[in-house]
């Protein structure tokens, strides 16, 4: 997500952008897991972000404040490895992709509407409303 470097500035607003970055690209690997569950031999993609948000958060909160802090937030996709579930050898379970989709949606949703409020609040103030 770009948004203009003057709406960057609010720290809250930069960990709500690095993390709704992250959980779309969690959820493309998740669609595409759901995607290739007949797929034989197919292994599922794993990404992941929370330590690395974590840290940038903490740096931000110490007065590290910088954009590249985010920068550095980058997930990392993996191909999960464990034992397959299922005798074609791919280790996707419909019910836990299912399951992971919807949390990730749902964690999506709660970040955009904060965003939005954050926004909104912005508007307000400087059109001189509380």
């Amino acid at each position: 997500m770009i948004v203009n470097p003057f709406f960057d500035s609010s720290k809250s607003n930069r960990i709500l952008q690095a993390s709704l970055d992250a959980h779309g690209i969690r959820q493309r690997a998740l669609v595409h897991n759901i995607a290739n569950v007949d797929t034989p031999g197919y292994r599922r993609i794993r990404v992941d972000f929370e330590e690395q948000l974590q840290k940038a958060s903490e740096q931000l909160a110490r007065g590290v404040d910088r954009v590249p802090a985010f920068a550095g937030v980058v997930p990392t996709m993996e191909m999960d490895m464990s034992r397959p579930l299922r005798a074609d050898g791919s280790n996707v379970s419909i019910e836990r992709e299912m399951a992971d989709l919807s949390q990730n949606a749902s964690k999506i949703t709660q970040m955009t509407e904060l965003l939005i409020r954050n926004y909104r609040d912005l508007k307000a103030a400087i059109n001189g409303r509380s």
